[in-house]
């Protein structure tokens, strides 16, 4: 799926973690937004994918180090019968598992610990979503060139605001909500032709890396289905947030 589908799905994922535990509309608010940026954590493996590129050397950086470290998993787990046709093992790998979301989630909430680590992973998730939205948007050109600073500006609004409501998502919240994330874009990618390896670990008919595909999988930006999905996530998103979320007594 492309990064935009993604993002809209990170933001249905996190409104519904928020709304399953019955937090208050503004910490849903969050959580959406924290949603739609994780769900484009697992193709920073891919240094040429519009997440990749979306925040400049930073993800640049970061997408390279997690294609190498892909790369490597690969080639220490793959069992005899891949070796016969070994793979690169990059893109659409290791960060494409279950046990990655996991870490994802488990690193935020880590950071979710320390002092001011929740504004943390609300800027990086806000910037990484909205860097993402913005850069297939070549008739901005005037924003476009003035991304990087848009990025910084949006992100620290949104920790400002954040923080000035003097209530952020507890750290078991946030890493919850970005394991969510991860996970739809995982399983978005399911939807697709090329499939992802959903049973790493595990070896399935001989491989450690079987990449399995939904029975009606798509080609990724070609098919109305996604954009089906893309359009009822942007929309469900803010339903779910509104009519499920208790409102504070005055």
């Amino acid at each position: 799926m492309m990064g935009t589908s993604h993002a809209a799905t990170g933001l249905l994922a996190g409104a519904a973690v928020a709304v399953a535990v019955q937090t208050d509309p503004f910490t849903a608010l969050w959580c959406a937004l924290i949603g739609g940026g994780a769900a484009l954590l697992p193709d920073l493996d891919e240094p040429g994918s519009t997440v990749g590129r979306s925040l400049g050397r930073v993800t640049e950086l970061a997408s390279r180090k997690l294609r190498d470290a892909s790369k490597a998993v690969y080639r220490r787990t793959a069992t005899d019968v891949e070796r016969r046709h070994p793979q690169e093992g990059g893109h659409r790998y290791l960060t494409h598992t279950v046990p990655a979301c996991a870490v994802f989630g488990l690193v935020a909430l880590l950071v979710s610990l320390v002092p001011l680590g929740a504004g943390l992973v609300v800027f990086a998730m806000v910037a990484l979503g909205l860097g993402t939205v913005l850069r297939p948007m070549k008739k901005l050109g005037s924003l476009r060139k003035r991304k990087h600073a848009t990025l910084w500006i949006a992100g620290g609004l949104a920790v400002a605001a954040m923080l000035g409501y003097e209530q952020t998502p507890a750290w078991w919240l946030i890493g919850s909500v970005v394991f969510a994330g991860a996970l739809v874009h995982v399983l978005g990618d399911w939807l697709t032709r090329s499939g992802v390896p959903l049973a790493w670990p595990f070896v399935v008919n001989g491989k450690r890396w079987w990449m399995f595909r939904s029975p009606v999988a798509f080609h990724t930006g070609k098919s109305p289905v996604e954009v089906g999905i893309r359009v009822v996530s942007v929309i469900a998103a803010p339903v779910t947030v509104l009519l499920g979320s208790p409102v504070p007594p005055v």
